[in-house]
């Protein structure tokens, strides 16, 4: 084990004497929990530390029917689908937006939502819609956005939201 690695874990292990009770952590996404699984790390916890699987990452648990419909929006004519690279491969129940923007749907990878609104201005004979997924963390960007364009007059802006939240943890 890598000095550094042991270092952390006896710090863990004397937090946890200091709290007195067991402490769980949740790890949100799927490709977490499966580094978790394949690393052997929950071996190498000290007593008293779990981790418990969360409820996915936004991007994995988005449901087919979402994708299907944003794929259908990036497929019409003088409509531009914008999202995080992410949910490029994420599939729905036929294709992807990746595939679909190989086949020449117009979909744009942006950083920020802010970005999706800057295209719109920069093109206003196009619809541009965002896909909004992501957690509650996420949606008050998203949210900016959208009263942004209203203050603006931006009238070729949408977001197809998908946000969830995750649960509040239980005592």
């Amino acid at each position: 084990m890598q000095t550094q690695t042991k270092k952390h874990l006896e710090n863990i292990a004397a937090l946890l004497k200091v709290i007195g009770h067991p402490v769980t952590f949740m790890e949100v996404c799927g490709t977490h929990t499966m580094a978790a699984f394949r690393t052997g790390l929950r071996s190498l916890f000290p007593e008293g530390l779990k981790l418990l699987s969360g409820p996915g990452c936004p991007v994995c648990v988005t449901p087919n029917d979402y994708l299907d419909r944003a794929i259908a929006i990036a497929r019409q004519t003088d409509t531009m689908v914008t999202t995080f690279g992410d949910m490029l491969r994420v599939p729905g129940s036929q294709t992807s937006l990746e595939k679909a923007r190989a086949d020449g749907a117009s979909v744009k990878i942006v950083y920020s939502p802010q970005d999706a609104l800057q295209l719109a201005q920069e093109n206003p004979g196009k619809r541009v819609m965002f896909c909004g997924v992501g957690f509650e963390t996420t949606a008050p960007s998203v949210a900016w956005t959208i009263k942004e364009a209203a203050h603006k007059k931006i009238k070729n802006y949408s977001v197809l939201c998908a946000h969830k939240t995750i649960p509040v943890p239980l005592q």
